[in-house]
């Protein structure tokens, strides 16, 4: 019997403790574990497109701010623009001016200093800075929830009440969904890719998919351009880069689709077992106490007794 409230109150204890740990644990997933497996997904791509050190844009080319002010400051901002869906007036309205300022605030802050410096730029580093730029977009102007764990989102300012949004859910499929890419881009009015890059006239926004995967492969075509410009100068570093040698274009198989829906799913369930072990872990832990220390007393008064 006193074993028996030994054995008691060390399980108690144990359980509680590992319920405790599990219901943090389980607040880890969420959308920014999508996300994760997304942007893993064109860092492949990214890394087969434009290797480090392939295509390096040569500071004492004539063409190296022409290309930085005119070609990489609009392809951001054309990053950005693109995942507005246009043919929502009150979205276009809100958005477009906002990504505007935001994204020439940040490149401004990334580039000016190396631009200044005249250091060579490696177009990998600026395609891994646009990641960057992407998960801040989406951190500063969706959810925060898309770049983050469910932990973190969890106690952010308005993490809770995003988390049973209504609002974000139907953002969540929206962003989530995928097209035909053909379809898809037939939505798309661009122009470029040029000397002057890239502008977006209309998009139907973020499936962020067919989205991504029409972007990268503007990028290829901007990295041909670049190539087939001989006329006035091969601009990059390496002066025997062809067209050829250039990566195939892209495609939605080759990016993994993010199930935001399931990390929400996951999000709302953690929390309410998060909740649960507020109330379970302090009772088990008491209880699981109140025994072991019942079993103490017992020993204590057993070896008195003797």
């Amino acid at each position: 019997m006193k074993f028996g409230l030994k054995k008691q109150g060390i399980t108690l204890i144990v359980i509680s403790s590992l319920y405790g740990i599990g219901a943090v644990a389980s607040t880890i997933p969420g959308l920014g574990i999508e996300s994760i497996r997304f942007i893993n997904s064109v860092k492949k791509q990214l890394q087969i497109i434009m290797p480090k050190d392939k295509y390096v844009l040569d500071a004492e080319s004539p063409l190296y701010e022409p290309i930085m002010h005119n070609v990489i400051r609009t392809s951001y901002l054309a990053d950005a623009i693109s995942t507005i869906d246009s043919f929502n007036a009150a979205e276009k309205d809100k958005f477009t001016p906002l990504y505007t300022d935001f994204t020439n605030a940040w490149y401004t802050e990334r580039w000016q200093p190396v631009i200044d410096q005249k250091q060579n730029i490696d177009f990998y580093d600026i395609a891994t800075d646009m990641i960057r730029f992407d998960q801040a977009i989406a951190s500063e102007f969706q959810s925060y929830g898309y770049v983050n764990t469910g932990t973190q989102w969890i106690f952010h300012k308005n993490g809770i009440s995003e988390i049973f949004s209504r609002d974000l859910r139907e953002n969540a499929i929206k962003q989530q969904s995928v097209w035909d890419q053909d379809e898809y881009e037939d939505l798309i009015e661009s122009t470029g890719p040029g000397l002057t890059g890239i502008t977006v006239k209309q998009s139907p926004g973020t499936k962020l998919v067919n989205n991504k995967v029409w972007f990268l492969n503007q990028q290829i075509d901007s990295i041909k351009y670049a190539i087939s410009i001989q006329s006035l100068q091969n601009p990059f570093v390496n002066k025997n880069l062809r067209v050829e040698d250039v990566a195939d274009y892209v495609t939605i198989n080759d990016l993994y689709h993010p199930n935001f829906t399931r990390g929400l799913t996951m999000a709302q369930l953690s929390f309410i077992f998060m909740l649960s072990a507020v109330v379970v872990s302090p009772t088990c832990l008491g209880f699981g106490i109140w025994k072991y220390k019942k079993w103490e007393k017992s020993e204590k008064v057993e070896s008195a007794g003797e």
